[in-house]
């Protein structure tokens, strides 16, 4: 069987995992510790997928963000974002099937590495993965290239052997920033036409999508 991609990297947030619950209840956590109102889910959610310093200034508006305001996020995110995150549609059934398929995947992200390797070692997703990279491991963030080839490494695939998983326009640029394919689903905080405004290269109805675009 000859596989279109040997590789595939993916988001976290949105596209294999839904913790937007968990986000909100954190920053909104830091907010009132500092004295301000809690602010939506929804507008929360439009925070979200340039990591965890733009999701505080955008949620309390300004460039200069105290300390203690990322120490108040960090203690009540570490509390409850495992109980609060759960596995998108589809996707076990598509991992298990890619495992069997023998195509290499990781994971790339924005959020902070320990975070993102907590909830998917609770959610029993860690094992799909080669590696899991936030920004900080990667020693750059999406949409910049070093932090999708950082993780491409892992997987000993050239970029033209691979395809990016996302649910964000910043995900279609961070691919062709790097000279990887990329797929988007609409099950995170953008719209179906603001992914298809981005011109990826697949565009994915359902999670399980992904299986044909592999094995075409």
């Amino acid at each position: 069987m000859t596989l279109r991609y040997r590789a595939v990297l993916f988001d976290l947030d949105g596209t294999l995992v839904d913790s937007y619950t968990a986000l909100a209840e954190a920053v909104n956590y830091a907010r009132r510790e500092h004295g301000l109102q809690e602010l939506s889910e929804a507008r929360i959610r439009e925070f979200v997928g340039d990591g965890l310093e733009k999701l505080l200034q955008r949620a309390f508006e300004s460039p200069h963000v105290p300390a203690s305001v990322q120490t108040a996020f960090e203690n009540r995110y570490d509390e409850i974002c495992c109980a609060e995150s759960k596995v998108l549609a589809d996707v076990e059934m598509t991992l298990d099937e890619l495992t069997r398929l023998d195509v290499a995947m990781a994971v790339c992200t924005n959020k902070p590495t320990s975070f993102s390797k907590k909830i998917l070692d609770f959610l029993q997703l860690a094992p799909y993965f080669r590696a899991i990279v936030g920004p900080d491991l990667a020693g750059a963030r999406k949409p910049e290239a070093r932090h999708l080839l950082h993780t491409l490494a892992a997987t000993s695939c050239a970029p033209g052997q691979a395809l990016f998983v996302g649910d964000m326009p910043i995900d279609v640029h961070a691919a062709r920033n790097s000279g990887i394919d990329v797929a988007v689903v609409a099950t995170g905080s953008s719209s179906s036409d603001a992914l298809r405004a981005a011109a990826p290269d697949h565009y994915l109805e359902r999670f399980s999508d992904l299986l044909k675009i592999v094995l075409s």
